[in-house]
């Protein structure tokens, strides 16, 4: 039941999807630098990869906090802009599950920005992100569901070589997280804060809601940024 009106509440009346956190429907980012793009799976760590840049790379973050490519791709206005040169994508942190989420054809728009961006790709075994979703939404055929993935793979591999592959163990442990940080300040040459801050652990539930409850209200102004979708239980 607490639960239930925790996520009732935060669907409702903070919603992350507002112009703080994310565009759409926030502006389109524009500040000078390249994109840093995480592709994922759903339920594989999305957005503690896109909060582990936020709080940790300050350069990166914006207000909004986030492109959401998959949503942004979805108005034909924004395409036809892109591929005609006329709307460019600024120094932020991009998400996107494609093409799992919203499979339509966007193969130029996706291989144009890659090729424009920094790509984090991030790894999570198959049953699990399953399961995950499977709690989450109704989902297909566990076989149909693995050939999904393997298609989402199959493309990022192709169209970022020059990638870093990111586990999900590695977001979720101190001692991996120390190291992703370090290889991300490495592979895209932004400076790190003094001292890391970590993931919320989503066991923490107090915690976890306040934060979502901050970055909803405050944005970029949050103390500690956490743009999870699901308003008081997953850090995921």
């Amino acid at each position: 039941m607490f639960r239930d009106i925790v996520n009732f509440l935060g669907k409702n009346l903070i919603p992350f999807n507002n112009p703080r956190v994310v565009c759409p429907p926030g502006p389109l980012p524009t500040a000078s630098g390249k994109p840093i793009i995480v592709a994922s799976i759903m339920r594989s760590g999305t957005h503690i990869a896109i909060d582990m840049l936020l709080n940790n790379f300050p350069s990166i973050a914006n207000s909004p906090l986030y492109l959401d490519a998959d949503q942004f791709f979805r108005s034909k206005n924004n395409r036809e802009k892109y591929l005609q040169g006329n709307l460019e994508i600024g120094h932020c942190v991009v998400k996107t599950h494609y093409p799992q989420l919203f499979p339509e054809e966007k193969n130029a728009i996706f291989k144009d920005l890659i090729s424009k961006s920094h790509v984090i790709l991030l790894h999570r075994p198959v049953d699990q992100t399953y399961r995950s979703l499977s709690a989450w939404v109704e989902t297909q055929d566990f076989e149909a569901y693995k050939e999904s993935v393997s298609e989402f793979y199959e493309f990022w591999h192709a169209a970022a070589p020059d990638r870093l592959d990111v586990s999900f163990e590695d977001l979720t442990d101190p001692i991996g997280f120390l190291k992703l940080i370090s290889m991300v300040e490495e592979k895209t040459g932004l400076e790190r804060r003094s001292r890391t801050k970590y993931p919320v652990n989503p066991k923490n539930t107090w915690v976890m809601i306040v934060t979502k409850i901050a970055t909803r209200w405050f944005g970029i102004n949050a103390p500690t940024i956490n743009t999870g979708i699901r308003s008081g239980m997953s850090g995921k």
